[in-house]
């Protein structure tokens, strides 16, 4: 098993690469949000800064596609050694992004959220925990967690499709994919349970990676000047998300798939580069990349409550708080995974004495 991660891992490198710098981006973009105007977001430091704003949309385009496009990608991989049934697909799925949604959600995002009194989008205002803890079993208040839902949903839609996941049925696939995004997009876009209604977008990136995937021997054989200027391209198409998405939501989808393609065509042209594999190659990056989840899954309400001590004191200067809140929050990931890394060690080998 360990062997098949480590060839994964030297196989697909740039989306090991693609994913967490996603996350440095996903960490940074929670630190923005104070300063963005996001109504999604009642915890604010009450006024707007443009390029907080900029960045902000930017990052609203790119990073959760990346994530789900990686994601994509995997799971096309996986069909090619895996001889799960569809049922077992969907519960390996289920235990790896819903297993942690429970945990993290039950022991410290609703504890710490409540303890504080942190104002999130879906849990109402002064929530006791009780209220708190249904509204985090039903899918409406998640913080930082909603993310889980939504990879389950594409994940499991797909594994449901896996009999058809082949290169000559690429153009059905795509047809379901794009159905389906549309029967979310105007029947289920105000249902209000385990972020189904968030979903629409990220069935198109899902497929992207799995088509990707599926023609990625061409792709790799592309020049570095093409990737780059693809890479380019991709750029441009992503950071016009906020424009695009008022006028349609089609351009909507379309951004948000330039922003992860960007990301592939990046980091499939900087694998090639010697000083980006030295630092890839270094401890702290390879320590980042093996924590990442561990990481994603405490980085709020961190960031919520740095703000807190530090807007009176600097928060009026987006310029100064934002890097400040940033380099605490990561500070503190690193501390608490390291903790909990350290505690599970224990603890395993704890319950490994008492079988002996």
């Amino acid at each position: 098993m360990n062997s098949d991660k480590t060839t994964q891992k030297e196989r697909f490198g740039f989306i090991s690469h693609m994913k967490t710098t996603a996350l440095f981006g996903v960490f940074l973009g929670h630190c923005l949000l104070f300063y963005v105007g996001n109504p999604y977001f009642p915890e604010s430091a009450g006024f707007t800064v443009p390029w907080a704003v900029w960045i902000g949309s930017f990052f609203d385009a790119s990073l959760i596609a990346s994530f789900v496009f990686c994601s994509g990608f995997l799971f096309a991989h996986t069909l090619a050694k895996d001889d799960k049934t569809v049922l077992q697909c969907i519960g390996n799925r289920a235990k790896r992004f819903l297993v942690p949604y429970y945990v993290f959600g039950t022991l410290w995002v609703v504890p710490l959220d409540t303890f504080f009194n942190i104002q999130c989008f879906g849990r109402p205002e002064n929530a006791g925990y009780l209220q708190g803890y249904w509204y985090m079993l039903v899918g409406c208040f998640s913080d930082h967690l909603w993310f889980f839902w939504i990879v389950f949903w594409v994940a499991m839609v797909f594994c449901l499709m896996k009999p058809l996941l082949t290169r000559k049925r690429q153009p059905l696939i795509f047809v379901i994919t794009l159905a389906l995004a549309l029967v979310v997009q105007f029947f289920l876009s105000d249902f209000p349970y385990f972020k189904l209604s968030q979903t629409a977008p990220f069935f198109l990136c899902y497929f992207a990676g799995v088509c990707t995937y599926q023609f990625l021997g061409k792709l790799r054989d592309l020049p570095t000047p093409v990737l780059a200027l693809l890479t380019v391209l991709c750029f441009a198409g992503s950071v016009s998300y906020k424009e695009v998405a008022a006028i349609h939501f089609s351009l909507e989808w379309i951004s948000r798939l330039c922003g992860a393609f960007m990301g592939f065509f990046g980091f499939l042209a900087l694998e090639r580069t010697e000083p980006m594999q030295k630092f890839w190659a270094s401890k702290l990056w390879q320590y980042t990349e093996a924590h990442g989840m561990q990481m994603f899954l405490v980085n709020c309400p961190t960031v919520y409550l740095y703000f807190r001590w530090l807007k009176p004191l600097i928060g009026q200067y987006a310029a100064l708080c934002v890097p400040v809140n940033y380099i605490l929050t990561l500070l503190t990931m690193y501390v608490l995974v390291w903790i909990l890394d350290h505690v599970t060690s224990l603890f395993k080998e704890r319950i490994s004495r008492h079988a002996g």
